[in-house]
């Protein structure tokens, strides 16, 4: 009875590796067969990657630029130090 349980999980076992292979087969003849993107569609794709990459750098500059107002700022609100006054000049005798 022992002998007849392996074989028949063995069997099923095949059978669904079997499968699996006739399913990644078929998959992959699909994706075979999908048409090439058309001049167009690769001119929006392209259009689309150059408007994120823009949006990108513009986010970046826009940051940048509000970083450097807020130091501006900093620097004119902030106290100045007092004028430094030379010591008088004394000449040897």
């Amino acid at each position: 009875m022992r002998v007849s349980t392996l074989s028949s999980i063995l069997f099923r076992t095949g059978l669904a590796a079997g499968g699996i292979t006739l399913a990644a087969s078929v998959a992959s003849a699909q994706i075979e067969r999908l048409p090439e993107t058309s001049r167009s569609e690769s001119q929006v794709n392209q259009l689309n990657r150059e408007m994120r990459s823009d949006q990108q750098t513009r986010g970046i500059v826009q940051q940048q630029q509000f970083e450097t107002n807020q130091l501006r700022t900093q620097i004119q609100t902030a106290p100045s130090p007092p004028p430094v006054i030379a010591p008088p000049i004394v000449s040897p005798r």
